[in-house]
């Protein structure tokens, strides 16, 4: 038997008997035009089911036989090719294209040629608009700002997915250095070739989930350009915490009648906000904005940030403390739909974040702290708690809802205990407002200097 004869043979065996699809290159006599052209396509074969694929090719009725078989070696070496790299294609996968359909196995064998066709920035403002439906805000704005820059550099409202390579993401990078929005972004741009390019690699990799199907074999986005490109380096930011002191200084500050031209007081609510959240464990202003759970004792949410990616959904139970009792009466929203009106004077949380920030460069004015920001809240009382007060770092992660890596297995198994971060706060606040002392570390001499322990003020009762 020559070589080509045991060639068929065995593939006519892998067809029929190990249920793989079977191609063939043919031309279909009523589709013949009346210029005597007709397609060459290759017709495939699955599961006794018939689908047809173009070739791209058109043949004329001298190029076949009188029973429509291709005669013309050209046409025949071409489409041989073409079936070459089907079966090529089936043979990396077997198992898989046993299991398709002959519409899944037509997607398969075709999907390279699919990818071209693929707009990432189409694909980044659908995705956006199911972020915003989500109430997903600050994540789709971030994506938004990172679209509109690569709209910029390329100049065009569309882009193919397969344009982004490592060399395209480098050229990027270098661009968003170099060309600032407005001069006010110019002192920030250290941070934008970071956070513009983790939004576009989340965006990438969103768009490689939806479109491949890694188990069918289904593979329209080929390409990882992130898995090479070597991420900008996010810069060291600026000290943001402040000292107990000066926290202290923002408490005692008097309220003041200073309004926009709006009727607002943005000093005011800079300053109180800044309270509330170093108060509340430092509560973001999302969730000031939008949490609903409260009693006489303690609010309760789900910290909006990570609560779409935790299996906890980010719940943290905060107890409400003496020193913000007026505060929270000052601002409750008296219609019992959430906890505090912000919602009703701002439209989102975006717009209540730079009002707050907004309000805060009057008070940083006045105790003497350049550029004070309201995550500074936040920093603060991380900063105070592990530095001043003592309290370990396990228990400052978890006081900020954060999740511990080292602990991510463990935290399963274990019931939430808030009574050691609503303790830590007290602790905390006890040291900022009481000014009283915290036990000396142990001295040089290995020896623990005797104090009488302070009383520290208690919190609102549970009672």
């Amino acid at each position: 038997m020559s070589y080509i004869c045991f060639t068929i043979v065995l593939q006519r065996f892998y067809e029929n008997y190990l249920n793989m699809p079977s191609f063939k290159a043919i031309a279909l006599k009523h589709q013949i035009k009346s210029d005597k052209t007709v397609n060459i396509k290759i017709r495939v074969i699955q599961n006794r089911k018939i689908k047809y694929i173009g070739t791209g090719l058109t043949a004329t009725t001298a190029d076949l036989t009188k029973t429509m078989k291709i005669k013309t070696q050209a046409f025949i070496d071409d489409t041989n090719e073409t079936i070459r790299a089907y079966r090529d294609k089936c043979n990396k996968s077997p198992e898989k294209v046993e299991q398709m359909t002959i519409d899944q196995l037509i997607d398969f064998l075709t999907a390279v040629e699919k990818e071209i066709n693929l707009d990432f920035i189409a694909f980044g403002k659908s995705h956006i608009e199911k972020l915003q439906l989500d109430n997903r805000i600050r994540t789709a704005q971030d994506y938004q700002t990172a679209i509109n820059a690569l709209k910029r550099y390329i100049e065009r409202d569309y882009l193919m997915v397969s344009e982004i390579t490592v060399k395209f993401l480098a050229n990027f990078a270098t661009w968003i250095v170099q060309n600032p929005v407005n001069a006010k972004q110019k002192t920030t741009m250290s941070r934008a070739p970071s956070h513009y390019l983790s939004s576009l690699r989340a965006l990438h990799n969103e768009m490689k989930s939806q479109y491949n199907d890694e188990d069918r074999g289904i593979i329209h986005i080929p390409f990882s350009p992130f898995v090479k490109f070597k991420m900008p380096a996010v810069p060291i930011t600026k000290k943001r915490a402040i000292d107990a002191e000066l926290v202290k200084e923002i408490f005692d500050l008097p309220a003041e009648d200073i309004k926009n031209s709006k009727g607002t007081n943005r000093y005011d609510l800079g300053k109180d906000c800044f309270i509330l959240s170093f108060c509340l464990l430092g509560m973001n202003s999302a969730d000031l904005f939008d949490c609903s759970d409260i009693n006489k004792t303690r609010i309760v949410y789900k910290r909006k940030k990570t609560r779409t990616r935790r299996r906890d959904e980010a719940e943290i139970s905060v107890q409400l403390q003496p020193e913000i009792a007026s505060l929270i009466e000052k601002y409750r929203d008296k219609s019992g739909g959430r906890v505090f009106n912000f919602y009703q004077t701002y439209s989102n949380e975006s717009n209540f974040n730079k009002a707050i920030n907004m309000g805060l460069k009057t008070v940083g004015t006045k105790i003497k702290v350049d550029d004070l920001e309201f995550y500074a809240a936040r920093h603060s009382w991380a900063t105070i708690a592990l530095n001043k007060v003592g309290i370990d770092k396990y228990t400052v992660h978890s006081a900020l809802n954060h999740v511990d890596d080292a602990m991510k297995v463990t935290d399963i198994y274990l019931d939430k205990d808030w009574s050691l971060i609503n303790n830590a706060n007290r602790k905390v606040l006890d040291f900022v407002f009481k000014k009283k002392e915290i036990p000396a570390p142990i001295n040089e001499a290995g020896v623990k200097p005797k104090r009488k322990p302070k009383k520290l003020a208690e919190p609102i009762s549970e009672s």
